[in-house]
C-alpha cells in the first residue's frame, strides 16, 4: 500500500471517528498527544515515522490535524538528511490533501524529534 493511500485512510478514519483536540494548535504538547493517540489505538506509521491525527477547530471550521514524529537521529539519517525527510512528509501530505491550511515544523533537540503539524479544514457530509 502506498504512503498516499495510507494517509488518505488515516484522514478518512479521523473524519469518521477521530479523537478531538480542543487546544491551541500553535502550542502543542507533543508527548501528551502521542500518548493520547497511542492509548486510543490511533497511532500510525508512515515512512517509518509515527503519525497521529485529531479532529480540531481551525479558524472556526472543522479540521483534521496530522502530527508527524520524525526522529533526528535514526538509521535513515545516514541516507537522508533531516530536511529531505521533512520535505518527503510535506510532499505526501500535499499530494494527498491538495491544500494545507496550516503547516508548522519544530525541532525539539531535547526530544530528539522534529514535529511536523499539518491542518486541513474539512466539510462534513451534507454541508
Amino acid at each position: 500500500m502506498s504512503e498516499n493511500t495510507k494517509l488518505r485512510g488515516i484522514v478518512e478514519s479521523t473524519c469518521e471517528s477521530g479523537i478531538r483536540y480542543c487546544g491551541d494548535i500553535t502550542k502543542l504538547d507533543y508527548y501528551n498527544l502521542f500518548c493520547q493517540a497511542a492509548s486510543a489505538d490511533r497511532l500510525y506509521n508512515l515512512y517509518g515515522y509515527n503519525v497521529c491525527s485529531f479532529l480540531c477547530k481551525f479558524e472556526e471550521q472543522e479540521a483534521v490535524m496530522l502530527l508527524f514524529f520524525i526522529p533526528i537521529n535514526d538509521n535513515e539519517a545516514r541516507v537522508k538528511n533531516i530536511a529531505e525527510r521533512v520535505i518527503e512528509v510535506v510532499t505526501t501530505v500535499e499530494e494527498c490533501l491538495v491544500t494545507i491550511d496550516y503547516l508548522h515544523s519544530e525541532e525539539v533537540k531535547e526530544d530528539k524529534y522534529i514535529y511536523v503539524v499539518a491542518v486541513k479544514t474539512i466539510q462534513k457530509k451534507g454541508e
